[in-house]
């Protein structure tokens, strides 16, 4: 492909530069149109937040077991350094 002769240095590079490396990005039409078109999220019952729960106060436990005896390795530690 021949560039015109009106063409300015823009022109030239982009002609020179394409096809890009980049993919076009993806348009809106690939958007949900509306929130009517969404699905319902499923429902949590009692078993599955009870779980959730248990898990949550399990984890934090663990989590404070290890901060505190991190807490008490440094300050055992200190202490044979005086």
């Amino acid at each position: 492909m021949t560039p015109n002769s009106d063409w300015d240095v823009v022109d030239q590079a982009s002609l020179e530069s394409f096809p890009a490396s980049d993919p076009p990005a993806w348009g809106s039409h690939h958007a949900i149109a509306s929130e009517a078109a969404l699905p319902e999220p499923p429902a949590a019952t009692d078993v599955t937040a009870g779980r959730t729960r248990a898990r949550i106060a399990l984890g934090m436990l663990a989590t404070g077991i290890v901060v505190g005896g991190l807490i008490a390795l440094g300050a055992r530690l200190g202490r044979n350094r005086l």
